[in-house]
């Protein structure tokens, strides 16, 4: 997902990118740049489908609306609260949660500064690419190959994966029952272990978010009379 992308020879790289290591969509948030354009075209190479396919947002949060498990690409540390994971380690963080979730989001900012402070704090976990330096970095199709190498260990095992369908989006839920319980203990989103929380429930792996359910069922059951 490509937040601001102003350049066409970036879209039409990063749609090559994609389709190499074998992710076939792209989704485009109020681009600044034409996708079907002759210089993203000429980029793509061979890979005019997926720009083709690509779907077009108004606003991030319609955008991620629908996915479960939405990863944000940043080269800054915006707070030092929050864990920026090496990108090497996210397939092993989507694989580890098993059938629990349907569809994650990577989400990359602009050419020119990124993602804002305020579209990665739409986004549930934090990403970074580790570099030797800062200067000179990564342009944005640069970045989404290295994201997409490293994820091909997923889509390179595709049939692997998908002998355990999902059976639910359990990631939404999480989210949903943790609101809850922060909101009667008074805690507020501003509060840095609001967002700590949060985060590290992200993360989790499909046996603790099994059993972060079983906890919940006797919280809900106690404080709100309800189990779901």
């Amino acid at each position: 997902m490509l937040v601001n992308p102003a350049r066409e020879e970036n879209i039409g790289a990063a749609a090559r990118a994609l389709k190499t290591m074998g992710i076939f969509h792209l989704l485009l948030v109020a681009p600044m740049a034409n996708h079907l354009g002759e210089r993203a075209r000429a980029t793509a190479h061979a890979s005019h489908d997926i720009l083709e396919s690509a779907v077009v947002f108004d606003t991030l949060q319609e955008a991620i609306s629908r996915f479960d498990l939405v990863i944000g690409s940043t080269a800054k540390n915006r707070n030092v609260a929050e864990t920026y994971h090496p990108v090497e380690n996210l397939a092993e963080i989507i694989t580890a949660k098993g059938n629990t979730i349907n569809q994650v989001a990577i989400v990359f900012g602009g050419e020119e500064s990124g993602l804002s402070n305020e579209q990665l704090a739409l986004c549930h976990v934090l990403s970074t690419v580790p570099m030797y330096s800062k200067y000179p970095s990564l342009n944005l199709a640069q970045s989404v190959m290295v994201y997409a190498s490293h994820l091909s260990r997923l889509t390179l095992n595709r049939e692997t994966i998908t002998e355990q369908m999902p059976v639910e989006s359990e990631l939404p839920v999480v989210r949903d029952k943790a609101r809850q319980i922060l909101a009667d203990v008074e805690m507020q989103p501003g509060n840095i272990i609001y967002t700590r929380i949060m985060e590290r429930l992200m993360i989790m792996n499909k046996d603790d978010i099994n059993l972060f359910h079983s906890f919940c069922k006797f919280y809900l059951k106690k404080y709100h009379g309800r189990v779901k």
